[in-house]
């Protein structure tokens, strides 16, 4: 699963129309509204990630895709292309964007779907193998071609680099809808001691997976992912602990897990912390304990 060639040779034979999406969901079947489960929501139990009887298990919540990545989801497809020309065209210093980053693509019908539902984009498709990609653009050759306004674009690159994409250029958010999943059920068996540290290649690969996520999204952008597997685990393989620690905390302000009620899959969500505002509200905070006047007893 880490060799590109394995990938390549996988989807060799298939036809460009041909359509496999992990979990046997996208985006129509299943995420533009969905109920969930909240499992944890980051170190709300003092200290720990993981939660022995999470406080919320059994109670049924109802949200949308638009919610979940806290993105616009436009009127129609024409206002959403209304939107991203605004965004192309306005002169800011800030790279503000709604892009969408697909990791491993494969051949899902989630990008194109993104589109459809009128967000403004642009999607970013992205796999490491040159022979999807290859696919995909052969799809799309049509819109590729005849569409007035392009937004959609298809990458081959490594997820465990990223080296195709700036470091804070992506304004929508990330989503990966299978590969942490594919690499953590391909890996090792994962010890289950607080200390853990990543010691195998997978761990690596996921660990790296995560750090160039981390590096390409701007501050306060969701990465979203998918996994069978729970919590106990992937927080392990994801963060290499499961402390909500100052290492942590300094990359990502929020981590929440959701149980999907009605495809039994775990949904994680990490919002990227914000350096700058931690950094200003730090200094804000010293300086306020510094010029917070000392009570003086009176004397009599």
């Amino acid at each position: 699963y880490h060799n590109p060639d394995y990938w390549d040779s996988v989807y060799k034979n298939m036809d460009s129309e041909e359509v496999y999406e992990w979990g046997g969901f996208d985006l129509h079947s299943g995420l533009r509204q969905f109920r969930y489960e909240n499992l944890l929501h980051h170190g709300d139990n003092g200290g720990l990630l993981l939660q022995e009887h999470p406080p919320e298990e059994g109670v049924v919540h109802t949200t949308t895709f638009a919610e979940l990545m806290n993105i616009p989801q436009y009127s129609n497809p024409e206002e959403a292309i209304v939107r991203y020309d605004e965004l192309q065209t306005s002169n800011n210093n800030n790279n503000s964007n709604e892009s969408l980053l697909v990791l491993g693509c494969g051949t899902s019908k989630f990008g194109e779907q993104l589109l459809m539902d009128s967000f403004a984009g642009p999607v970013l498709q992205l796999d490491v193998s040159s022979k999807v990609i290859h696919l995909m653009t052969q799809r799309y050759q049509k819109y590729l071609q005849e569409a007035s306004v392009k937004r959609m674009e298809f990458i081959v690159d490594d997820a465990r680099g990223l080296t195709s994409l700036s470091p804070e250029s992506v304004g929508g958010g990330v989503l990966d809808k299978g590969l942490i999943d594919v690499l953590h059920c391909s890996a090792d068996v994962i010890s289950m001691e607080d200390d853990y540290e990543n010691n195998n290649k997978s761990d690596y690969d996921i660990g790296d997976i995560v750090d160039s996520v981390h590096k390409v999204l701007q501050p306060s952008r969701p990465f979203v992912f998918f996994s069978n597997s729970g919590y106990e685990y992937i927080l392990r393989r994801t963060l290499g602990s499961v402390e909500w620690n100052r290492e942590v905390r300094q990359k990502w302000m929020n981590i929440q897990v959701m149980k999907l009620v009605d495809f039994d899959v775990y949904l994680y969500r990490f919002v990227k912390a914000d350096a700058e505002a931690d950094a200003a509200a730090e200094v804000a905070a010293g300086r306020n304990h510094i010029l917070k006047p000392s009570k003086k007893r009176r004397r009599h």
